[in-house]
């Protein structure tokens, strides 16, 4: 079973930052976002099998094997001091292009094919302890210009990975604080 716990921070135009959070245990997904309009003394929205939570096997992420199959042929070592986790670290950096990116809230996706989303290039650099086990990962991904306006937007990774060999767990919220997103009144801002 896959579980995780991830907690981000949007910052979207002058919008103050919104944080949030997500954990998925198995099939369910609990979701803590100051967007959503919750009860009263609810904190958390509950959904199974919301594709756009979960993972997947073509995430931007330095723990999937997928991926790293994808970076690791141009990947070149850096000579750096970095320690991270406590442990001294050895850096490789990349470049890719990608032919589809997109984002759900389980992270960005890519696609190796042209699809019906832009693609558009990846830089990046990967920190691995002596173990090879990731202790950093940062990537600038900048999509293809699209639309109209031929936009191209940019997104920033910085994912720091710590506590390796010690016992995780990870806890759904305690069932008082959640609701089930289909008993949620949709909020529309314009």
């Amino acid at each position: 079973m896959h579980a995780g716990d991830i907690a981000e921070v949007f910052t979207v135009g002058g919008v103050d930052p919104i944080p949030f959070r997500l954990i998925n245990i198995g099939r369910d997904s609990y979701t803590r976002n100051q967007a959503d309009a919750l009860p009263e003394g609810k904190k958390w929205s509950h959904r199974r099998d919301a594709k756009g939570f979960l993972w997947s096997s073509n995430l931007v992420d330095a723990l999937n094997p997928e991926f790293l199959r994808l970076i690791s042929p141009g990947a070149r070592k850096v000579p750096t001091e970095d320690r991270y986790d406590g442990v001294r670290t050895t850096r490789y950096d990349g470049s890719i292009e990608v032919g589809g990116l997109g984002t759900r809230q389980a992270g960005v996706y890519y696609s190796e094919r042209k699809g019906a989303s832009a693609g558009g290039r990846m830089t990046w650099k990967l920190w691995l302890g002596p173990d090879r086990l990731p202790r950093r990962f940062q990537a600038e991904i900048v999509d293809e210009p699209y639309g109209q306006e031929e936009r191209a937007d940019a997104e920033r990774m910085n994912v720091l990975y710590s506590g390796w060999r010690k016992p995780a767990r990870t806890v759904a919220p305690p069932e008082k604080l959640v609701v089930e997103s289909n008993r949620l009144a949709v909020r529309i801002t314009l």
